[in-house]
C-alpha cells in the first residue's frame, strides 16, 4: 500500500467523461468533485489539480464554474467529427502527455479514471519513481490498472450526490405558497317561527 505523508508533492488528474459516465452507471448519480479532491488530496502539498472535460454543445458552464470553484483547473475541447458524421473525442494522450511533463515536480500522481488505456501511463511513472494512485469506480475499472498502480481507491456511493445539482451550487430557496383565500358561502336561510315560509337572510320575521 502507498504511504503517504505531509511533504508528498502530488499531482492529481480527473478523466471527467469517464467519471461522469462510470458515476451514471454505477449509481445513477453524479460525482461530488469537492469530496474527490479532498480526498485525494489529504494532507499532502498538491502541486497541480487539474480536470479534463469534452464541450459536448448542452449548457456546462455551471458545471465548469464548479470545477474551478472547488480546485480544479480545467483543460476543455471539441469532439471529433468524423466525415460519417459521428463525433469522438476524449483525453488519454493529453493526459497521458500532461503526467509525464509534471512526473520531475511530483512525488505522487493521482489519476481518476477507470480506463484501461492508461496502463501503460502508470507503468512509465512507475519505472520514473513516481508513486500513482488510482481513484475509479469499483465495477468500471480495469483490472490491468488496478494492479498496475501502487494504490487503488475505489470511489463509493459517499462521494456520490443525487439531488441535481452539482457541487457548490445551492439549493433553490424554497417558496411559501399563501394559503387559499376562504370562500364564502351563502348564509343559510331561516324558517319562520310560523312555519309559514322561508325568510332570507336580513328580513324580519
Amino acid at each position: 500500500m502507498s504511504m503517504t505523508y505531509p511533504a508528498q508533492r502530488v499531482g492529481i488528474l480527473v478523466d471527467v467523461q469517464n467519471m461522469f459516465y462510470s458515476a451514471y452507471d454505477c449509481f445513477r448519480g453524479r460525482l461530488n468533485y469537492k469530496r474527490l479532491l479532498d480526498t485525494a488530496m489529504g494532507n499532502r502539498q498538491v502541486v497541480r489539480a487539474i480536470a479534463y472535460a469534452m464541450r459536448d454543445g448542452n449548457n456546462q458552464a455551471s458545471f465548469f464554474t464548479m470545477l474551478r470553484e472547488v480546485g480544479f483547473e480545467l483543460r476543455t475541447k471539441e469532439p471529433r467529427v468524423r466525415p460519417d458524421g459521428t463525433r469522438k473525442g476524449g483525453w488519454d494522450i493529453g493526459i497521458a502527455v500532461e503526467a509525464l511533463m509534471l512526473a520531475p515536480k511530483l512525488d505522487v500522481l493521482v489519476l481518476v479514471s477507470g480506463d484501461g488505456d492508461f496502463v501503460e501511463l502508470v507503468l512509465a511513472l512507475r519505472a520514473l519513481g513516481i508513486k500513482v494512485e488510482v481513484y475509479a469506480f469499483e465495477r468500471s475499472v480495469g483490472r490491468e490498472l488496478r494492479e498496475a498502480a501502487d494504490l487503488f481507491v475505489p470511489i463509493g456511493e459517499e462521494m456520490i450526490f443525487r439531488d441535481g445539482r452539482f457541487e457548490g451550487e445551492e439549493a433553490a430557496p424554497a417558496v411559501e405558497v399563501p394559503p387559499p383565500p376562504p370562500i364564502r358561502r351563502p348564509a343559510p336561510a331561516r324558517v319562520s317561527s310560523f312555519g309559514a315560509g322561508i325568510l332570507d337572510e336580513g328580513q324580519d320575521a
